[in-house]
């Protein structure tokens, strides 16, 4: 449904603040479907995560006994489900598109105010009205 929204606001927005605040908002929607992602089990679509994710005894464990502690580390790494991988490549887009839609709006309003802080508005003639001077002039 967000996606919906974004796409309705990013193609009706008549301003840069719309269309900025409309890809602002894909970023946040994208990192937040990355945290769901990654609080998912693989193949699981809901609910509460399966049983074998709880350790059998957590009192049982061995600090620093074994010589086998790379191996151990190695098998982590490798146990990187393919939803951990998907959540971050989720929320690092999200990451981008937030900052670029900031980035771009802070550019537009410091255009705008260097565009409205010059008496001749960009043009190289100031446009004046009748009995109006181009100070005064809007």
């Amino acid at each position: 449904m967000q996606l919906l929204g974004f796409l309705l606001t990013y193609l009706l927005h008549s301003s840069h603040a719309a269309k900025n605040g409309s890809r602002a908002g894909l970023g946040v929607t994208l990192i937040q479907y990355g945290f769901a992602v990654r609080s998912q089990p693989d193949g699981v679509t809901g609910g509460p995560p399966p049983q074998e994710s709880e350790p059998k005894d957590p009192n049982n464990y061995q600090f620093g006994t074994s010589g086998d502690t790379a191996n151990e580390v190695a098998a982590n790494v490798d146990s990187i489900t393919q939803n951990e991988w998907l959540s971050y490549i989720f929320m690092i887009v999200g990451w981008f598109i937030l900052i670029r839609a900031l980035t771009d709006y802070f550019r537009a309003r410091r255009t705008e105010a260097v565009v409205l802080a010059s008496p001749d508005r960009g043009l190289g003639v100031a446009v004046v009205a009748e009995n109006e001077t181009p100070d005064r002039a809007v």
